[in-house]
């Protein structure tokens, strides 16, 4: 699922464990976008955030773990909380196209149940759908 707001563009997995899309996760990323944004008027350009937050809208009680920066946003539902965040962001790259990734299954033997990555748009659109128009 991708949808746009005046500043991001959010692209989404289907839950796996629903097998629809997570309205949960897409107002914790509205969230995030909120708060990077805020934060941004008072902190420098290499600004993060890391952490995690149960979902408490999921009918499946999903805990998410987040990295939040001024480009981009990316939440992991269901994951093993041992799994290095770096790891999480390579099968992210693999998943969402950004970069060419190659991960051996053994790697990352339980992927998440649904992600979601949040980017800044270079360029305002007018075209603007929100998440609960795709669900």
């Amino acid at each position: 699922m991708i949808w746009k707001s005046n500043t991001h563009e959010f692209t989404a997995t289907v839950c796996q464990r629903t097998g629809a899309p997570c309205p949960a996760l897409a107002q914790m990323a509205r969230a995030l976008t909120q708060a990077i944004s805020t934060a941004g008027r008072v902190t420098t350009s290499g600004f993060q955030v890391e952490g995690s937050s149960e979902l408490s809208h999921c009918p499946e009680g999903c805990v998410a773990r987040f990295r939040a920066q001024s480009n981009q946003i990316r939440v992991f539902c269901g994951t093993d909380p041992e799994i290095a965040a770096d790891l999480l962001d390579d099968y992210a790259n693999m998943m969402f196209g950004t970069e060419p990734v190659s991960l051996p299954s053994s790697v990352l033997a339980t992927p998440p149940c649904a992600m979601l990555e949040a980017s800044v748009l270079t360029q305002h659109s007018d075209v603007r759908l929100s998440p609960q128009a795709c669900i």
